[in-house]
Formats: structure tokens, C-alpha cells, sequence
């Protein structure tokens, strides 16, 4: 008698929660096909054709419709893409969460060993009771992100570490860059104010090219390495 295949029973499960996050460093390296390494879209023979290592390496799909991918051989049309990844040596901030990382600077104290939610705790544990609530629509979580934010961004000293804040935002000096005006809000004359500018004016003193990269010593310039 041959032996009977083992089947699984089928049983109804509960899914408890479901984690949304961002693939580690790690996991994009696996799942990635290639590295990219060179800077040039083409090869240097004038026939148009995409470099080796490149950002447009065929063996992560074609974008012309006379080739076909040297990963899958599938066309244009067909062929859905496949990943390459860029070794940097530095952190930069994502160009698809930048909106989303200056508005959650603009919520919590900016101090390194600090990083809350600037509210009080009778604040706080007020709008957490909100959250919690289950039937909220996603209007009203939307509205209450934006009450979060206003509250947050009106407080200029940090209820738990008391640190100064101030209004952090894009900063026209560049692309993804973040820069926090911490002094704003202060008088030219307040000590705190007076103690930045002096050791700003000592570091351009003992380094003259420092004057030219950086306007003033007031405006911090944030770092994702931070």
C-alpha cells in the first residue's frame, strides 16, 4: 500500500499585525542583481549603448524597444525590472521621505539624546487617547497629525531635556538639505546668542575658508549621520 502524502490541514489563522519598514542595508544588497559603480549612462564608443555598472545596466531591464533585458530576455513591455544599488559612503536623506523627515524634525526636540515629541505629557497623553481610538477614519488621524505638529511647532524649548528649538525647514542652499534656525527666536543680544557667534567668529579666525562655506553661525545645517 503506497504511502499516504501528508497533507496540512487547512486551519483559519488570525493575522495579528501587519509591519510596514524600509529594507536594511543588507537585504537590498541580496535582493539587488547588480552594484552600480560608474557615473556614465553609456559606454564611450558612440553607439549608445548602456555602460557596465551603470545606472542604466541592461541587466536590470531595458529602456529601449529594439533590446531586451540581459537578466529575464524579456522586452520592454514585458520585462518588469530588476533591482541594482549604489554603495554610499556617506547617509544621505531618501528623496521619497524627505517631506515626511522635516516634518517629524519639526515635532520632536532636535537634541541629540533627546529626540521626543515636544509636549507635555498632559499634551501628550491627550492626543495619544485620540490615537487609540478605534473607529478614527483616516481623516481624522490626518487632522490629528497636523493638530500634533502645530502644537509641537509652536514650543521653542523642549519640555523634557530644555533644549532650544527652532523652526527647522528645506534649506535653499541645496537639494535634500535640512537646516534647523535654532536662534530665531532670540535677541541678538541674549547670552546664548552671544556664545554662538563667538565661537563661530574664533573658528573663522583660525580658518579663513570657513567664512566662505558657511553663512552663519546661528543656522545649523542638519546631518542624517545624526
Amino acid at each position: 500500500m503506497p504511502k499516504e502524502q501528508y497533507r496540512e490541514t487547512y486551519v483559519g489563522r488570525k493575522i495579528s499585525h501587519v509591519t510596514f519598514n524600509v529594507d536594511s542595508a543588507t537585504e537590498i544588497q541580496q535582493a539587488a542583481h547588480i552594484q552600480v559603480i560608474t557615473k556614465n549612462l553609456y559606454a564611450q564608443d558612440g553607439q549608445r549603448v548602456p555602460a557596465s555598472y551603470g545606472v542604466l545596466d541592461r541587466r536590470m531591464g531595458t529602456n529601449q524597444k529594439d533590446a531586451n533585458c540581459e537578466t529575464c530576455g524579456l522586452g520592454l513591455a514585458e520585462c518588469v525590472g530588476h533591482y541594482g544599488y549604489v554603495e554610499l559612503a556617506l547617509p544621505v536623506f531618501h528623496v521619497g521621505y524627505f517631506r515626511s523627515i522635516i516634518t517629524i524634525l519639526q515635532t520632536i526636540c532636535k537634541a541629540i539624546n533627546c529626540a521626543k515629541v515636544m509636549l507635555p505629557d498632559t499634551i501628550k497623553k491627550s492626543f495619544s487617547r485620540k490615537f487609540m481610538h478605534p473607529d478614527l477614519t483616516y481623516l481624522h488621524k490626518k487632522n490629528l497629525r497636523a493638530a500634533v505638529l502645530k502644537k509641537a511647532k509652536t514650543c521653542t524649548k523642549c519640555p523634557y531635556c530644555e533644549s532650544l528649538n527652532g523652526i527647522v525647514k528645506k534649506s535653499p542652499a541645496g537639494i535634500l538639505k535640512i537646516i534647523h534656525d535654532k536662534y530665531r527666536t532670540k535677541k541678538p543680544t541674549d547670552p546664548a546668542v552671544q556664545k554662538v557667534l563667538k565661537d563661530f567668529n574664533e573658528a573663522k579666525e583660525s580658518n579663513k575658508e570657513l567664512a566662505s562655506m558657511i553663512n552663519s553661525g546661528l543656522i545649523i545645517e542638519m546631518s542624517p549621520l545624526e
